[in-house]
């Protein structure tokens, strides 16, 4: 983790950032995984919607949180039905 930087994008050799010192570095990465924003993503809830006579938004669907959350909802729904 580094804080107090400003993220600029995601190119072919990794992550480029500009440091708190206002200098551009890109931090080499194979593989990066974006773990923000936290905002939900409902895309696949919309698409099935109306087409199924149930569907349920759980987990980050319907709010970003940690899995044992998600869990939990999916738990309750199910024992709703």
């Amino acid at each position: 983790m580094i804080a107090g930087v400003k993220y600029e994008g995601i190119t072919d050799i990794g992550l480029t950032f500009i440091d708190k010192d206002n200098k551009r570095q890109t931090l080499k990465a194979d593989t990066i995984i974006p773990a923000i924003p936290l905002r939900p993503d409902n895309r696949l809830f919309q698409s099935l919607e109306g087409k199924f006579p149930e569907v349920y938004a759980i987990g980050d669907c319907n709010n970003p949180g940690v899995i044992i959350d998600a869990m939990d909802a999916g738990d309750r729904i199910a024992k709703s039905i």
